[in-house]
C-alpha cells in the first residue's frame, strides 16, 4: 500500500515542479514585455529630445534674423550704410555665432536620437534574454517533474519488489 503513497507523492512533486517552471516563465515573460515597453519609451524620449534640440537650433537662426533686421533698421535710421563697414561686420559675426549655435543644436539632436535608439536596443536585448530565461525555466520545471515521476516510480517498484519478496519468504517458511 505504501507504493501508492510513493506514486502519489511523486505525482504531487512533479506537478509542483511543472507549475514552478510555468510561473517562472510567466515572470520572465512579464519582465520581457516590460523591457519591450521601456524600449519603445526610450526611443520616443530620444526623438522627443531631438525635437527639442532641433527647435533650439531653429530658434538660434530666427534670433540672428531678428538681430540682423534690427541692425539694418537702426543703422539706416542713423544715416549709416547697413551693408558695409561696422554694421556689416557685426551682422556677419552674429551670423557666425548663430551658425555655431545651430550646428550645436543639430549635433545634440543627432546624439539624443542615437542615445534613445541605443538605450532602446539594450532594452530589446534584455527582453530577448528574459524570454530565453523563461523558456529555460519552463524546460527545467518539466525536466524536474519528469525526474520526480521516474524517482517515485522506481521507489514504488522497489517497495513492490520488497513486498513480493517478503510475501514469498513468508509463504515458504509456512510450508516448511
Amino acid at each position: 500500500m505504501s507504493w501508492i503513497f510513493q506514486l502519489a507523492a511523486g505525482g504531487l512533486k512533479a506537478t509542483a515542479y511543472k507549475q514552478q517552471g510555468e510561473y517562472e516563465k510567466q515572470s520572465y515573460d512579464l519582465k520581457a514585455q516590460q523591457a519591450r515597453l521601456d524600449s519603445r519609451q526610450a526611443a520616443l524620449e530620444g526623438r522627443q529630445n531631438a525635437l527639442v534640440y532641433s527647435n533650439q537650433a531653429l530658434t538660434a537662426l530666427e534670433n540672428v534674423r531678428r538681430l540682423s533686421a534690427t541692425l539694418v533698421a537702426s543703422s539706416a535710421a542713423g544715416g549709416v550704410d547697413p551693408f558695409s563697414g561696422s554694421p556689416m561686420s557685426v551682422d556677419r559675426y552674429n551670423a557666425f555665432l548663430a551658425g555655431k549655435e545651430y550646428n550645436l543644436g543639430i549635433e545634440n539632436a543627432d546624439m539624443a536620437m542615437a542615445g534613445g535608439l541605443y538605450k532602446s536596443q539594450i532594452l530589446i536585448a534584455n527582453a530577448d534574454q528574459y524570454e530565453f530565461a523563461g523558456k529555460q525555466a519552463e524546460w527545467s520545471g518539466n525536466m524536474n517533474a519528469a525526474v520526480a515521476v521516474v524517482d517515485a516510480t522506481a521507489k514504488a517498484v522497489g517497495t513492490l519488489e520488497q513486498s513480493a519478496a517478503a510475501g514469498a519468504g513468508g509463504a515458504s517458511a509456512g510450508a516448511g
